[in-house]
């Protein structure tokens, strides 16, 4: 049991001891750049003891049924901390102790949920995940916008929060407890009380996930943040929350009513998040309504029936996450010089002719966007296929057909961003005056 406890939750003790290492070092006053390199090295020796487990096929139940690391624990939390690695790296250096701490404490949380086979276990690391956000989006922001993006993300995850446990309520109602094992095994009973219970649940996860119509804070939220910021919440924090949703439903057989409630909030988010991003002029607002079309294609793997809901999740998170990442830090490097102010490089208009300025970054941004867009052969086309392969041998071939064809929507806005990208300078340039 004591070899479980260290050996099991090695990668989250790490995390743990990072945390306290950025306080120590701050409170001994050592330069800021140490942070940065404490964060990576820490996080680089939990990558390895997750590729060390997952290599040994290890599995353990620590705390009798609340906390358990299994197959998909392992590999949520491999793609997870891979993640906060690749923000690490691509986040400015000259971030403060608090900001590392306050990424290194969500991504605690997010690992705790993968690890929860409670709900207990998995409400407490919502809230990791979730407040340290909150915090991250005001943190040195004295912008009144900022506040206000942040309050709405607060009031929003707040209320995801009250519909969760009032799920978990009536889920302890039903079975007498706790456990997500037992809850899966009421979802599909058609009975009032674990319909009300399931239903409640997705809600709360859905509203976290920006979810049409449950998504009215991203975009002021997304917004509101800085680039740095806005990366991680689309990226790590929402890549947490739909595998937190993996943790609970990937082995639940849904009934036909949870199942058409889904399909439908899917296809909707789908079509609405790609329409609001087309009339969008600056990069984090679009960011936002690009999420909310991403998470109704992730959600829409709730309606596969073929027991691959997992591994197809697993797949479009990280492929969606690190495409989101990429997409950010190549616009950072292309809007660093332009404009004065964080609002004026915000403006997708800072991008035109980025192809001559830094060839890298555009190339890279083109090759993030077209992979959001799931052109083939980039990575993003495969997430799609894996989903709608599974959907349709699910049934679901008229919603499939949708949500693909929804999905061209998003061709408007991505393929507007290469274009802008590898326009000439005499392109972008305004036509001058007759004399």
């Amino acid at each position: 049991m004591a070899t479980d406890l260290f050996y099991g939750l090695l990668p989250d003790h790490l995390v743990l001891a990072l945390m306290l290492a950025l306080m120590l070092l701050e409170s001994l006053r050592v330069p800021p750049a140490w942070g940065r390199i404490v964060y990576l090295a820490l996080l680089g020796g939990a990558g390895a003891a997750l590729a060390h487990q997952i290599a040994n096929g290890y599995v353990a139940d620590i705390a009798g049924g609340e906390v358990i690391i299994d197959r998909f624990a392992l590999s949520a939390k491999a793609v997870l901390v891979t993640l906060g690695f690749t923000a690490g790296i691509a986040l400015p250096r000259a971030m403060s102790y608090k900001t590392w701490l306050l990424l290194a404490s969500s991504l605690f949380g997010a690992l705790i949920m993968m690890d929860s086979a409670g709900f207990v276990a998995l409400f407490l690391g919502i809230e990791m995940l979730s407040l340290p956000a909150f915090a991250l989006m005001v943190h040195q922001r004295g912008a009144s916008v900022a506040a206000e993006g942040a309050f709405k993300y607060l009031l929003m995850s707040s209320i995801a929060t009250a519909l969760l446990l009032f799920g978990m309520s009536l889920a302890y109602m039903s079975t007498g407890s706790l456990a997500i094992a037992d809850f899966v095994a009421i979802v599909g009973s058609g009975r009032g009380l674990d319909t009300a219970a399931t239903l409640l649940m997705l809600a709360g996860f859905f509203m976290k996930a920006a979810v049409f119509p449950l998504h009215g804070w991203a975009p002021d939220a997304y917004s509101a943040a800085p680039l740095p910021v806005t990366a991680f919440l689309a990226s790590v924090v929402k890549g947490a929350v739909v595998l937190a949703l993996v943790r609970v439903f990937a082995a639940a057989t849904l009934d036909a009513t949870v199942v058409t409630v889904v399909t439908a909030l899917a296809l909707a988010s789908i079509v609405y998040g790609n329409l609001a991003a087309l009339a969008q002029t600056r990069f984090r607002r679009l960011l936002a309504y690009s999420s909310v079309a991403h998470a109704g294609y992730m959600i829409f793997a709730l309606a596969g029936a073929t027991g691959s809901r997992a591994d197809d999740l697993l797949w479009y998170v990280g492929i969606y996450a690190a495409a989101t990442l990429l997409a950010c830090a190549s616009y950072a490097v292309l809007a660093r010089d332009k404009g004065n102010g964080d609002d004026a490089r915000d403006e997708l208009d800072t991008l035109d002719g980025g192809f001559a300025r830094h060839p890298l970054a555009a190339v890279l941004l083109a090759l993030a966007v077209l992979s959001l867009a799931g052109l083939p052969p980039l990575p993003g086309f495969f997430a799609k296929l894996f989903i709608f392969q599974s959907a349709i041998a699910s049934g679901h071939l008229v919603p499939a057909v949708l949500a693909f064809a929804g999905s061209f929507i998003g061709l408007g806005y991505y393929v507007a961003i290469v274009v802008r990208l590898f326009r000439s300078d005499t392109m972008v340039q305004p036509m001058q005056q007759p004399q």
